[in-house]
């Protein structure tokens, strides 16, 4: 049986994340060979990844696709990140998304941070 294409895994990852089932969004990455770099923090392992990206659960409103660009098996979707919270209503972000048999094995994010960083600064935690 063949993998699914790309930016398809990519979409139903992002579509479980919306839905905030994370154990749907966890079915969508690698557990052998993961790793994540954004702003914030660096991840080289899904299970790790998944624990902090399940904060965001909460605060989430939706995720608002924009555009999606697709190079083998590199898919670089943009989107906004609508959550509840007024200091990150809206954020603009960009993410690389490399798959691998059906799998994301790296994800990189692309965002103005400073909202988030000030808001740990001060004590609040997501």
């Amino acid at each position: 049986m063949s993998a699914p294409p790309a930016d398809a895994v990519v979409h139903a990852f992002l579509d479980a994340l919306e839905q905030r089932d994370f154990e749907r969004a966890a079915s969508y990455l690698s557990r052998e060979r993961f790793s994540y770099i954004g702003p914030t923090s660096r991840f080289d392992n899904a299970a790790d990844f998944l624990s902090d990206i399940s904060r965001i659960g909460p605060i989430l409103k939706s995720i608002q696709r924009r555009r999606t660009f697709v190079e083998g098996n590199e898919v670089m979707v943009v989107f906004d990140f609508i959550a509840t919270i007024p200091e990150l209503s809206n954020s603009r972000v960009a993410e690389l998304v490399r798959v691998e048999e059906g799998l994301i094995t790296y994800m990189e994010l692309f965002f103005d941070a400073h909202a988030y960083v000030s808001m740990f600064e001060h004590g609040t935690p997501l």
